[in-house]
């Protein structure tokens, strides 16, 4: 059993793992898992990306 954290609302789930593992695939930004079988583990969670094409330092800079 998987126990993730739901990051938008704060709502934490025990999950069966197939489930976890499809809704973190699915979404990684918004999901965070836990603990897996009881153990604690350190999920990391990417920096998301956000262009603002109106913005002039879009353009100026290159990523």
């Amino acid at each position: 059993m998987y126990k993730i954290k739901f990051l938008p609302t704060g709502h934490i789930f025990t999950l069966p793992e197939n489930e976890a593992k499809k809704l973190k695939e699915k979404s990684p930004d918004e999901y965070l898992i836990l603990e897996k079988n009881g153990k604690k583990f350190k999920d990391k969670i990417g920096k998301q990306k956000t262009e603002d094409t109106k913005s002039i330092l879009s353009k100026v800079l290159d990523n």
